[in-house]
């Protein structure tokens, strides 16, 4: 049996360090950023609720960096259509940075795409 964690991303932080970085945003709104370093092109589920209970804690607006990620299964957009849902409870808001177009045409198919994608025009 192989060790599949040695593939898992990792959160841009080392094990002593929150996995959230908290930011100053634009008009002094302070903004949490989920940043996901992939070998591969997932995130194990594992990783991603921690990472979202993680920002929740925060209590920021909250962008989720998906640089370098190919792949989320339904799983995934629950968990990423539950955060929405928390951050929207709190008045907070919850944004995908860098999704590829496959990711994004994901999306589009899922429905979800306006709940992450609020420009017409998403820098890539």
């Amino acid at each position: 049996m192989t060790d599949t964690r040695r593939d898992s991303p990792k959160l841009g932080a080392s094990e002593n360090e929150s996995p959230v970085a908290v930011q100053q945003g634009e008009q002094s709104r302070e903004i949490a950023e989920i940043d996901f370093e992939s070998s591969g092109d997932w995130i194990p589920l594992d990783i991603m609720r921690e990472a979202a209970l993680s920002a929740l804690e925060q209590d920021h607006d909250l962008t989720v960096n998906l640089n370098n990620i190919g792949h989320l299964d339904a799983s995934a957009l629950q968990i990423l259509l539950a955060l929405d849902r928390e951050q929207k409870n709190k008045g907070r808001s919850l944004h995908l940075a860098n999704a590829s177009a496959q990711l994004r045409q994901w999306f589009e198919f899922s429905g979800a795409h306006g709940n992450f994608f609020h420009d017409s025009v998403e820098e890539q």
